[in-house]
């Protein structure tokens, strides 16, 4: 029996409006097999075809009949969760890139690799690496991860290891791409939702307006001096806080003075 593996990686790679070299670098198999493949001259090995699937977004079943495995993959975030919390980020390093064999270019373990990545290392030279690879990983996300929400907190974040990697100018470019304080999620959201959800929404923008206040009052403090520019923020922080009283708003008032 002949299978059809050939005719769907060849339809999802045009879905996914990826070259053979593309898709061959994004699972870590070479153009040349992708093409092969392709061609029905081939077929994937067995331990690559449920990361084959995966990154398609489809169950190995549609495939060949090998399910991936999501207890797996829970299993595998929980560990990082710990790791991280116990400073265990250079176990992290090796746990998320064996994952990334299973499950490549998955969002989540992309980004946990970075963020390991930039809390690691001893020397300077290590960490200057470290932080090289996690740049490159982020480019990556920003490039080929199809989730908004990812994707914007990655161009986000990528600005500060610009950065620390001595590219102000990267950081700046990168920075002048992200959307303006206006045309945020939660501001269309409220827009559009009722009920419940709408309070919800209304109540988790005031944490991260109490965020930007603070933020950007201390900004003006530290360009003019102006220490008032303080205390009004404090105020204005404590009338968020009437409205939602956040343990993260409360810190903010806490620590601006």
């Amino acid at each position: 029996m002949k299978l059809a593996i050939d005719k769907r990686i060849k339809k999802l790679r045009f879905e996914k409006n990826l070259t053979q070299e593309e898709l061959g670098a994004l699972i870590g198999v070479s153009a040349q097999s992708v093409s092969k493949w392709e061609r029905g001259e081939g077929y994937p090995d067995i331990e690559i075809l449920p990361s084959l699937a995966y990154f398609f977004g489809i169950s190995v079943d549609e495939l060949i009949g090998v399910d991936a495995n999501p207890q797996k993959y829970d299993e595998i975030n929980n560990l990082w969760r710990e790791n991280n919390n116990n400073g265990l980020h250079k176990c992290n390093i090796t746990l998320m890139k064996q994952a990334l064999q299973t499950f490549p270019n998955d969002a989540l373990l992309l980004v946990q690799l970075s963020t390991s990545l930039e809390k690691a290392g001893t020397t300077d030279e290590e960490k200057a690496d470290n932080l090289r690879e996690s740049i490159a990983i982020q480019e990556h996300i920003i490039k080929y991860c199809e989730d908004c929400e990812v994707k914007g907190a990655t161009m986000y974040n990528i600005c500060f290891a610009y950065l620390k990697n001595g590219e102000s100018n990267k950081a700046l470019e990168q920075a002048k791409k992200l959307p303006n304080l206006y045309k945020g999620r939660e501001n269309a959201l409220v827009c559009i939702l009722d009920g419940e959800e709408k309070r919800s929404t209304a109540l988790d923008a005031l944490t991260s307006l109490a965020w930007s206040i603070s933020h950007h009052m201390n900004a003006l403090f530290q360009t003019t001096q102006d220490e008032s520019y303080l205390s009004k923020a404090k105020q204005i922080l404590g009338i968020i806080y009437e409205c939602n009283n956040d343990s993260f708003i409360e810190n903010l008032m806490n620590n601006i003075m």
